[in-house]
């Protein structure tokens, strides 16, 4: 098959979207398949066409006016026509791929990944509405975690586990130090429990009396806030700003403090015990209820995330079976894996009769889309 993946961003823009498309598209390229990837040049100096790792890029001029990205898209609309399956990520963009293209797109082979949500709990009822408006926009749906469903009132497809890039069996094993500090990856935003995260660190040191350090990659808007508190309350934290690589940190580090559900993954299969906080229901169900679930400690307040911390930093062997029930499940992922659930749900919405949108529909979907979003 020839897939084309429609997306937002791409290389050399890397986010969690972008990583997991590129990862996806590189594990559906070594089964056999033809990849491209469609997607905006978000920024200047990004050219129009490239090759990254192997996959064709091309970028429509989405710093332009809406009219260029339009003429760009119809012009360059072979790309679609001659491809089997067009995946997009996420519902802003299939709104955007067929206010651009409606009238010429065929419902048959689009396909929808939904990687999350607003995060903004309540869920508002406009991103509901959208969600539901979608499922006439597309033939089949992917979700990126269980929660994504639960929180939007519409059903998936499928919702296959991430893959792991370098694999478990291929990180080298390094092991973990003192059990005196841990590490933060992930936003420093008011809903990444970061928080909760430096709020125990000062319950450990400051109440407990035992030493504990924390160092935090990532970057946000309540970075200069949180530094003040902790410059004023004498904290061990330090911010480290937004970093390469910065999974490989983790390895300096006892425990690992997570935010995004990549990185949690990412820090089991480095040997370590991740933490994972909520600050509302939302991202409760983000962090339980999902394949990986079990081998994370999830908490909701910081109080009993010191006294969780406190315990496995006095019974080390316990902490040592947590940590290597957990290398063992992320030996089980793989992108290979990953690639395999979308490619049997294409095959298999491809095989079943499915109406095509008409034009009428695709002309309602084309005007309505953007007039919609503009009263929300």
């Amino acid at each position: 098959m020839r897939i084309l993946f429609f997306v937002h961003r791409y290389w050399p823009i890397v986010g969690g979207v972008e990583i997991y498309i590129h990862r996806l598209a590189r594990a559906v390229q070594a089964l056999g398949h033809e990849v491209d990837v469609v997607t905006g040049a978000t920024r200047e100096g990004l050219v129009e066409r490239e090759s990254h790792e192997g996959i064709p890029v091309h970028r429509f001029p989405a710093l332009r006016s809406p009219w260029r990205s339009r003429a760009w898209l119809i012009r360059n609309f072979s790309l679609f026509r001659r491809a089997d399956i067009v995946h997009v990520s996420d519902t802003h963009m299939l709104e955007y791929l067929w206010k651009m293209c409606g009238p010429v797109l065929d419902r048959r082979k689009i396909f929808l990944t939904r990687h999350g949500m607003s995060c903004i709990h309540p869920v508002p009822d406009w991103e509901i509405s959208r969600a539901k408006r979608s499922l006439k926009l597309a033939n089949g749906f992917v979700h990126d975690g269980a929660f994504i469903g639960k929180w939007l009132g519409v059903d998936a497809d499928t919702c296959p586990p991430q893959g792991l890039y370098p694999e478990a069996k291929d990180i080298p094993f390094v092991p973990e130090p003192a059990p005196d500090s841990a590490c933060y990856i992930g936003r420093i935003e008011p809903d990444s429990g970061i928080g909760i995260y430096l709020e125990a660190v000062r319950i450990i040191n400051q109440e407990y009396k035992v030493p504990f350090r924390l160092d935090a990659y990532g970057d946000g808007s309540c970075r200069a806030k949180l530094t003040e508190e902790i410059q004023a309350g004498d904290l061990p934290v330090r911010f480290h700003g937004r970093t390469s690589n910065a999974q490989n940190r983790v390895n300096k580090a006892c425990f690992a403090l997570i935010d995004g559900r990549m990185a949690m993954q990412e820090a089991m299969a480095r040997n370590r015990l991740v933490f994972a906080a909520y600050t509302d229901p939302l991202k409760r169900d983000y962090i339980e209820g999902e394949y990986f679930s079990k081998h994370v400690l999830s908490v909701g307040d910081a109080r009993t995330l010191a006294k969780h911390i406190l315990y496995y930093i006095n019974n080390p062997k316990e902490r040592r079976m947590k940590v290597e029930k957990a290398y063992a499940f992320t030996r089980t992922l793989s992108w290979k894996r990953t690639a395999e659930e979308y490619i049997r749900l294409w095959e298999l919405k491809l095989a079943m009769r499915t109406t095509k949108t008409g034009t009428i529909d695709a002309l309602r979907f084309t005007w309505e889309r953007p007039r919609r979003s503009r009263r929300k």
